[in-house]
């Protein structure tokens, strides 16, 4: 045994070395993981917010078209976007057949 380590003490430490480097480098891993899950679940979250609000805001515009009886050119672009925009961040169908029936409505330039 004294005859390894007198032998083999350089190689020893070499390997206690290389153990803490890779010891280092998996906990910088795991707190890198750690650190996307959070992101992914944040950005989830705000998904889901923006997402809700652009729900409400186009049930408003659809049942305020439908009040009116004709759609408004800025209201159309508007809910256009808005609805691109919800079914891009993963928008249910329930929104679409809202959508289409607003948009067969006749179009007016709103004057003023």
């Amino acid at each position: 045994m004294n005859n390894f380590l007198e032998n083999d003490w350089i190689n020893l430490i070499i390997l206690v070395v290389q153990a803490g480097i890779v010891k280092f480098a998996y906990n910088l891993y795991k707190e890198y993981k750690k650190e996307q899950e959070e992101k992914d679940k944040k950005a989830q979250n705000i998904d889901g917010a923006i997402r809700g609000l652009l729900r409400v805001e186009i049930i408003n515009i659809c049942h305020n078209a439908e009040k009116e009886g004709f759609l408004p050119i800025w209201a159309l672009e508007n809910l256009t976007d808005m609805y691109n925009t919800y079914k891009a961040l993963g928008g249910n169908g329930a929104i679409t057949g809202l959508y289409n029936k607003t948009i067969q409505l006749p179009q007016r330039k709103e004057e003023g």
